[in-house]
């Protein structure tokens, strides 16, 4: 998602289409709302196509959990992983450790306290949002994007759907040249309301932020307050997530924030992208820790894996949702990127040696992250980190060791 930039993203966050991503020089001066695009995040974290008949997985054991536990302190004493990780079974840990550094210059260690950007993550959240104001009668999942806000032409107005912005299938692309530190949904709105769309609705399903935002111009319309007063009040709070932030951000201005290192070439070019063929990029990477960014609708807050557990805690246990709009939001809805993987309302919904795994990811420059959570096995995995390409091989051998 996660598609990724800093601040609107990967957040992943703000996110360009990946063709567009691939083909375009990216300096050491990184716009966060121009990166990663959560449509391959997806497509790597999954990596290849997963069979669909289930597979006998033993259980894991303490055993296992700690050999995942050395794992980790190996590779990040290797310098090839930093972040925090949390497994939990039943919403007992099984797993909950920091590894690496926070800030290599402070000399200051990642712990289960600091905070990470969660990327386009936060797309779960949007997508809770939406649900609880159809639980309070105030909008419909059928209802085009006209009944709620201004500014589009008919043609789009009265066409795309809520349906269609919760499923990336809108034809709605990215936020054109917007700061990327800018989070105010109003002025992000201006921009989207005058471009015209990519494919018709509800024809394919096309990554986009400008979607996400368009559902939080949604959001504060009929809950009548910002959309970061909203999520405070109606999915931080009721799930007791005191540690997630959402709003503008510098990493370095915020107290126990993980700073990001991003991977940089000898031409100052971020080649932080995992590749689909597994290789291993050559860089350097440099501490991004002073560039502003921000969360928006679309992703971009920072958080804790404690935090992010009690999200998936309090959404399997109804406390942000009534049980028939939980299996709503958390159903796939629209074929994703293999025959085994659908996306829901906010949510990757997928089969994994025959197991469901529910949950998103994101990324930008020097930020990527994943909650999974497997809804028949009982298992949650939170890792956050703020390192290029640490995320994705603890995350298949985590997987692995619950799917088999």
């Amino acid at each position: 998602m996660a598609p990724g930039s800093r601040g609107l993203a990967g957040n992943s966050v703000m996110q360009l289409p990946v063709d567009a991503l691939l083909k375009r020089n990216i300096s050491m001066v990184v716009s966060r709302r121009a990166v990663v695009g959560g449509a391959l995040l997806m497509a790597l974290a999954a990596g290849r196509p997963v069979a669909r008949a289930a597979a006998a997985a033993a259980v894991p054991s303490r055993e296992d959990w700690r050999a995942f536990h050395a794992y980790l302190k190996e590779l990040a004493a290797a310098g090839k992983f930093s972040g925090a990780v949390l497994v939990a079974k039943d919403g007992r840990p099984v797993l909950n450790n920091a590894y690496g550094m926070a800030d290599k210059a402070g000399n200051e260690v990642n712990t289960l306290e600091t905070r990470f950007c969660i990327g386009s993550m936060g797309k779960m959240i949007t997508g809770v949002a939406v649900a609880q104001l159809v639980q309070r009668g105030k909008v419909s999942f059928q209802d085009t994007i006209g009944t709620y806000v201004k500014g589009f032409p008919n043609e789009i107005a009265d066409t795309v759907t809520v349906h269609h912005l919760l499923t990336h299938t809108s034809g709605m692309g990215e936020v054109p040249g917007n700061d990327h530190a800018q989070t105010d949904v109003d002025v992000l709105m201006k921009e989207i309301v005058k471009q015209p769309l990519t494919s018709e609705p509800g024809t394919k399903m096309q990554y986009s932020n400008a979607g996400y935002i368009v559902l939080g111009a949604i959001i504060e319309q009929v809950g009548k307050q910002d959309y970061a007063d909203y999520v405070r009040k109606h999915i931080l709070t009721p799930a007791r997530m005191h540690d997630t932030f959402l709003g503008p951000w510098t990493p370095a201005k915020v107290k126990r924030m993980a700073h990001p290192y991003a991977l940089f070439d000898t031409n100052g070019q971020w080649v932080g992208m995992p590749t689909m063929d597994g290789t291993t990029p050559e860089g350097e990477l440099r501490d991004l820790g002073d560039q502003p960014d921000g969360a928006s609708p679309a992703g971009g807050a920072i958080s804790t894996v404690g935090d992010m557990l009690k999200f998936a805690q309090a959404l399997q246990g109804h406390r942000l949702l009534n049980a028939k709009l939980t299996r709503t939001v958390m159903e796939g809805k629209v074929q994703g990127l293999n025959k085994d993987s659908k996306y829901a309302y906010g949510f990757s919904d997928e089969l994994r040696n025959g197991v469901r795994v529910v949950g998103h990811n994101g990324g930008i420059p020097g930020y990527w992250s994943e909650l999974d959570m497997f809804p028949t096995k009982g298992y949650t995995i939170v890792i956050l980190t703020n390192q290029d390409l640490a995320l994705f091989e603890p995350l298949r051998k985590a997987r692995t060791l619950i799917t088999g």
